[in-house]
């Protein structure tokens, strides 16, 4: 019975980390102090040695769940998490850009869904559209549904962090008066136009806080428009898309494009100059108009 014993010692599991195998793998290295974790919080602008100092995890927890860099330290916990869960489950490693573009999507949404106070001051009622820094290429995306008739569309614009106009979509959905449907639509027909055209790296901004929950959440094989979601993420690492949340204010190109859809009978159109009626939106945007939100 010892020759057993001894093989059953030699294959038990190992508590080192499973990403650089030099340390025990307890919580703390893995979301913050093993290589790979720390380069993406330092890419989030937590470079102070006192942050990676602190060992007792609840303390750490606390101390940086408040603050104006709170929105920032949650999402980048998930990412270091999940990163870490794709490097050793499913052999993948995302570039450090497109985490921290990741990331930032993820505290846009933050700061949409959880305002401060502050977000009743005058000058936030004013809001135009923006690439948020992003040295980018941007898709604005959009769905559509009128009233009388009911008809349901698409549309969206890819622009350069210039606001430089590439290229633009709408098409019409037939026996639709889904507007979810057409939002997740959009977002697909968008990410397939950048493909076609070999653009990586893209942020891709909409107004649907339900469809970025839907398809930046976990994935429900019951969910209506299932296989839609699916292509979707498929196409998001293809061509290594992020997706934010957009002020309808902000989006009013995709917003004429997806109205344009609904009122054509052409499944998709896309267009390599932008439409003459789209060419004083598109001006507004690129000159930084506001808009006073409604």
């Amino acid at each position: 019975m010892a020759p057993i014993c001894q093989k059953a010692d030699t294959i038990a599991p190992s508590h080192a980390c499973s990403r650089c195998g030099l340390h025990d793998e307890t919580f703390l290295h893995c979301v913050r102090d093993c290589a790979h974790s720390r380069s993406i919080w330092q890419r989030s602008g937590f470079i102070h040695n006192d942050f990676f100092s602190t060992s007792v995890t609840h303390e750490w927890l606390k101390n940086n769940s408040v603050g104006h860099l709170s929105f920032t330290f949650a999402a980048t916990i998930w990412r270091t998490c999940s990163n870490k869960n794709m490097m050793c489950l499913r052999n993948e490693n995302w570039t450090p850009n497109y985490i921290s573009y990741n990331i930032q999507g993820i505290v846009d949404t933050l700061k949409i869904s959880f305002p401060s106070s502050r977000n009743s001051d005058m000058k936030d009622r004013f809001f135009k559209w923006n690439h948020h820094n992003h040295s980018k290429v941007i898709l604005n995306i959009d769905g559509s549904c009128l009233v009388s008739p009911i008809r349901a569309g698409y549309g969206g614009v890819l622009i350069n962090d210039a606001g430089f106009y590439l290229s633009g979509f709408s098409g019409y959905i037939h026996n639709s008066s889904d507007i979810l449907y057409a939002e997740l639509y959009a977002i697909y027909q968008g990410l397939l136009l950048a493909k076609d055209k070999c653009i990586v790296d893209l942020i891709c901004y909409f107004d649907s806080l339900l469809c970025i929950n839907i398809i930046t959440g976990p994935f429900f094989k019951f969910h209506v428009y299932a296989v839609l979601v699916q292509d979707i993420k498929e196409l998001m690492e293809q061509v290594q898309a992020t997706i934010s949340h957009a002020l309808r204010e902000g989006n009013h190109c995709a917003d004429f494009l997806a109205k344009l859809g609904a009122t054509s009978n052409i499944d998709l159109i896309r267009y390599d100059s932008p439409p003459s009626k789209l060419l004083p939106l598109f001006r507004n945007d690129a000159t930084g108009t506001f808009y006073m939100r409604h």
